[in-house]
């Protein structure tokens, strides 16, 4: 049995958690997933090269079908602020952001 954790978003946040997660061998599989495909590619191949000094875990980057049998998934997409928006602007952007991610979840 697997014990599969979904992190969706591969920016500063996502990446973190992935190394988090798996230096504290909290899953076997971790799976990036980011609108940026490119971007999670890379994160998971980065993380895989650690993979050697922790518990047994795989890492690699998947699409929205990947949830369907994780245990945990973490959504840590969001828009940065940008210079002289307010927070109550930043809440509504990613209020949009996160609209669009849960249903694919």
């Amino acid at each position: 049995m697997t014990n599969k954790i979904v992190i969706v978003g591969a920016g500063f946040v996502g990446a973190t958690t992935a190394y988090a997660i798996m230096n504290w061998g909290l899953a076997s599989e971790i799976v990036l997933v980011d609108i940026n495909e490119k971007k999670a590619e890379g994160e998971a191949m980065d993380l895989s090269h650690g993979a050697a000094f922790v518990k047994p875990v795989k890492v690699r980057s998947g699409g929205y079908e990947e949830c369907k049998d994780a245990r945990i998934v973490i959504i840590t997409a969001g828009a940065n602020q940008e210079p002289g928006e307010t927070r109550l602007d930043l809440v509504h952007k990613n209020t949009r952001v996160f609209k669009s991610i849960v249903p694919e979840i």
